[in-house]
């Protein structure tokens, strides 16, 4: 039996998607998100091989879901859903990850499904479906600036002024010399966001620019304690020692 996750924040979206599904004797529904956040969560929790994802959720899109899952050892097939930006979704239709533009018939959802199960028999290789959600985008694999709110607006805040990313529940922090910005988001979907010649993780709960580093001391069991250049201390676990390295780079 094959798992299937549907992720979209209309309801009668998800209705449609799981009785399309319901004939695929294959194919079970583990899960269902209205949001990207509880996506990423239920991904991890369900592993499913199939993802039914919409493009446009609130907190964070699709996009950003797929970016969050991208790296990790065996990403699933992701079947786009979403109501505009056909010409865009090419880059996937192209790569073999498919995509289903609302209106969609049965037709059209069984070739998708089709398609999503010859993935799961033959998945992409490691960092394949990163590169092909940067095409999408029509950008550089990483972002050079993050859209942070800030007093009921927002701004973009250039990569380089980030001191360090830390976790908070459903959100993430972003430190900088500006001030403290909170995001609707997690932190592997950030991590994915930035290049990690300049930002390491260096903890499940700290990402830090490299640049932002005063100093690397020995601390007990393999960890490190790692001291900022704005006096801030945080520890580098050693489930993270693999990335030290990077900082020879």
């Amino acid at each position: 039996m094959t798992r299937a996750l549907i992720a979209d924040d209309e309801a009668p979206a998800r209705r449609k998607l799981a009785r399309f599904l319901e004939e695929h004797g294959e194919i079970e529904i583990v899960a269902e998100a209205s949001n990207g956040i509880d996506a990423v969560d239920l991904i991890a929790m369900t592993q499913p091989e199939i993802v039914f994802l919409d493009i446009h959720m609130p907190d964070l899109d699709g996009l950003g879901v797929a970016e969050a899952i991208a790296r990790t050892p065996s990403p699933p097939a992701i079947v786009f859903v979403t109501a505009h930006d056909e010409y865009a979704l090419r880059a996937f239709d192209v790569s073999a990850v498919d995509y289903l533009l609302k209106p969609y018939d049965r037709e059209r959802f069984d070739r998708a499904v089709e398609r999503a199960l010859v993935r799961v028999a033959a998945p992409l290789p490691s960092g394949a479906l990163a590169r092909v959600v940067a095409q999408a985008r029509n950008e550089e694999p990483f972002a050079k600036r993050l859209l942070v709110p800030h007093q009921g607006r927002s701004f973009f805040l250039p990569v380089g002024e980030i001191a360090r990313v830390s976790s908070d529940g459903n959100n993430v922090e972003v430190h900088s010399a500006r001030g403290l910005f909170r995001l609707r988001s997690t932190m592997e979907a950030v991590e994915a966001r930035l290049d990690p010649t300049g930002f390491v993780r260096i903890h499940r709960s700290h990402l830090v620019n490299i640049d932002a580093i005063a100093a690397i001391e020995p601390a007990f069991h393999g960890d490190q304690t790692v001291t900022l250049r704005d006096g801030t201390t945080l520890p580098w676990s050693r489930r993270y020692a693999s990335r030290r390295p990077d900082l020879r780079t």
